[in-house]
């Protein structure tokens, strides 16, 4: 079947349309989890221009056996109609420099402090300890960004997380950070629309080999095209 919004050819398996993520289904629009950034109604000038062009002029019977059907830019395998994760990003290690740095002063101030003295302070005072080295470690574990063949997936929180999907062609309007210590280790931020009605966006922070996620960033359909060459 073909989009209704970019006229583009698509599979009837899918819910949303892969060049410029329009949903294509009642499915799809009900779905739990939020898209990024609705896509906006714009027209090619050029396709447009083509499309006037082809209806204005008749076409013998004959000539139109030869038309033939758009070639999608990419597809999946076609021993696997499923939506395949291509990359995996992975969490610095710089994510964890304050669960490194005061683990060994919660074990001093347990031993010599916490155990000789049973008042409500010591107690707070090792939990301010034990805070910033727990809420780290499991931020590690539960944050994560995967790109599939139609979305970035991004997951972050642990009590209520919170899941965004972006279709790859609204990927490069995400924005990215790095800072100075950043640029020295590769690691860096991606900046992305919260789906919570409170906060207008979110973070994602210490994704780690920071370069190459950019590249990917930057043409994310050439990605996914590359990788399913090279995989399958």
């Amino acid at each position: 079947m073909f989009c209704p919004n970019c006229g583009k050819q698509v599979k009837d398996s899918d819910n949303f349309c892969r060049y410029c993520g329009a949903p294509l289904s009642e499915k799809a629009e009900e779905s739990n989890v939020q898209t990024f950034i609705e896509t906006p109604a714009y027209t090619n000038s050029e396709e447009t221009t083509q499309k006037q062009t082809a209806c204005s002029v008749e076409i013998d019977e004959d000539k139109q056996q030869d038309i033939q059907p758009e070639i999608p830019e990419y597809d999946l395998p076609s021993d696997n109609m499923e939506e395949l994760v291509l990359y995996d990003v992975k969490k610095h290690f710089m994510a964890l420099f304050w669960p490194i740095v005061l683990t060994p002063v919660f074990f001093v101030y347990f031993w010599q402090i916490f155990l000789n003295t049973h008042s409500i302070f010591s107690w707070i005072v090792a939990f301010a300890i034990l805070t910033p080295i727990v809420y780290p470690i499991l931020r590690y574990s539960s944050d994560k960004i995967l790109i599939t063949t139609k979305y970035m997936r991004i997951k972050t929180g642990i009590i209520k997380p919170q899941e965004v999907n972006v279709p790859l062609i609204r990927v490069p309007q995400l924005l990215l950070e790095q800072t100075t210590v950043g640029r020295i280790l590769n690691y860096g931020t991606l900046v992305f629309k919260s789906n919570l009605p409170d906060r207008d966006s979110d973070t994602f922070c210490y994704i780690k080999d920071f370069d190459e996620f950019a590249r990917i960033i930057d043409n994310p359909v050439e990605f996914v095209r590359e990788s399913l060459d090279e995989n399958y």
